[in-house]
């Protein structure tokens, strides 16, 4: 477990990212591990990502704001038709 944490701590995934090709939804948590300007550059290299940012929230945004999570992949969602 130590060395899988390591690795998304240390390991940067851009290589995974840019072979997405598929609307994405970034979630951006007030108090994540992501910060803005990384959620700006997934979205520059992802035309078709879209980022929403979750007042009050840290990493686990499911846990502390399920509302507010529930509400952006539902706008999110209705906005792809």
């Amino acid at each position: 477990m130590v060395a899988s944490l390591r690795e998304n701590a240390e390991r940067a995934f851009w290589q995974e990212w840019d072979a997405l090709r598929c609307p994405t939804l970034v979630v951006l948590a007030e108090k994540g591990i992501i910060g803005a300007e990384e959620a700006e550059e997934m979205c520059r290299r992802q035309p078709r990502a879209v980022a929403v940012g979750v007042p009050g929230a840290g990493h686990d945004v499911h846990l502390e704001r399920p509302d507010a999570l529930r509400q952006a992949m539902a706008a999110f969602l209705d906005a792809l038709g």
